[in-house]
């Protein structure tokens, strides 16, 4: 898991500190304690660390709890559903920097493991990332509503999931979490593989 979150976080680091340079986001200084590295706040820094780690603990505990796997005889369908659809918004907005990259590297990830990998493991992600939305959606809610993070919506497409008060969320952000979460669930499968282990989930982890 930690090599995966790492090489996630080394990637989306350098995105960010790119992006926050030039202004496709910024952080409100009234929400962020002024320590920072590189310009970014070193609460951003710890985003990708802790919000992954979390995202594991929803997959996980949903691959436990749901026994089936419900996704499966549909997980290709999927895959090339959002690679397609991801893909297209990325080359229509292709002079938006947030929408572009975001839905370019989606595309091409999920184009990936849908003509060059086998896994077995994408329905269950289908259904730990629509579980992780739920918190994903709640935290970032209350960051864009504050605003600890303010969007540059020349950036993004420009579509708000917003509720008065609590929530003024780029819907962007939706595939910025699909493709962190793909990368760190990818990147743990092909470590596990390549250890040879696939370690069991037992009732016991989660007591």
């Amino acid at each position: 898991m930690f090599p995966s979150i790492l090489i996630t976080a080394a990637f989306f680091i350098v995105w960010d500190i790119f992006f926050t340079i030039t202004g496709v986001w910024s952080f409100n200084p009234k929400y962020v304690t002024g320590v920072y590295l590189i310009k970014m706040p070193i609460e951003e820094w710890l985003f990708f660390f802790i919000v992954p780690y979390c995202c594991f603990f929803v997959y996980f505990v949903s691959n436990f709890f749901i026994k089936k796997d419900l996704l499966a005889p549909y997980q290709k369908r999927i895959t090339l559903f959002f690679a397609i659809l991801t893909g297209v918004i990325g080359i229509i907005y292709f002079n938006r920097w947030y929408t572009a990259v975001a839905s370019l590297a989606s595309s091409i990830l999920l184009f990936y493991l849908y003509f060059f990998t086998d896994v077995k493991w994408l329905g269950r992600f289908f259904v730990g990332y629509f579980f992780s939305l739920i918190p994903f959606l709640m935290v970032n809610g209350i960051l864009t509503a504050w605003p600890v993070v303010e969007y540059n919506d020349a950036e993004n497409l420009g579509i708000r999931i917003f509720i008065e008060g609590w929530a003024n969320i780029p819907i962007d952000d939706t595939i910025y979490c699909l493709l962190l979460l793909l990368m760190n669930i990818s990147l743990y499968h092909y470590f596990e593989n390549r250890a040879g282990v696939n370690l069991p989930i037992t009732k016991d982890q989660f007591i």
